[in-house]
């Protein structure tokens, strides 16, 4: 989906007790384990610019925290700063190696 979005999250007071708690202790599933070293925060975008928010648990497993519908930046990608592309433009060497072999999209 060639869309930029822009969305702005309040992170939880519930996620930062969950980020907090997987760095200071070990999961009660498995104590001869060390704990995690660093907490984790994942951002998910789905097509339509939905947005969902996960951290990690003591046990590493995912937990949902926010969800939120992020809205189209009407300045597209890079602020409107590189005319609208979303990609560099092909450099001549690629334009004669793309009209010489073509792209192979089925492999893709």
């Amino acid at each position: 989906e060639s869309q930029t979005y822009r969305v702005w999250i309040d992170v939880p007071e519930e996620a930062r007790q969950l980020m907090a708690a997987s760095v200071n202790q070990r999961c009660p599933e498995t104590p001869d384990e060390q704990a995690s070293y660093s907490a984790s925060i994942y951002l998910g975008l789905a097509p339509g610019g939905v947005v969902q928010v996960f951290v990690r648990d003591a046990c590493h497993r995912p937990v949902k925290v926010a969800r939120a519908k992020a809205e189209i930046e009407p300045l597209g990608p890079s602020q409107g700063k590189n005319e609208g592309r979303y990609a560099y433009p092909v450099s001549e060497k690629a334009k004669r190696y793309i009209d010489k072999y073509g792209i192979p999209y089925g492999s893709w």
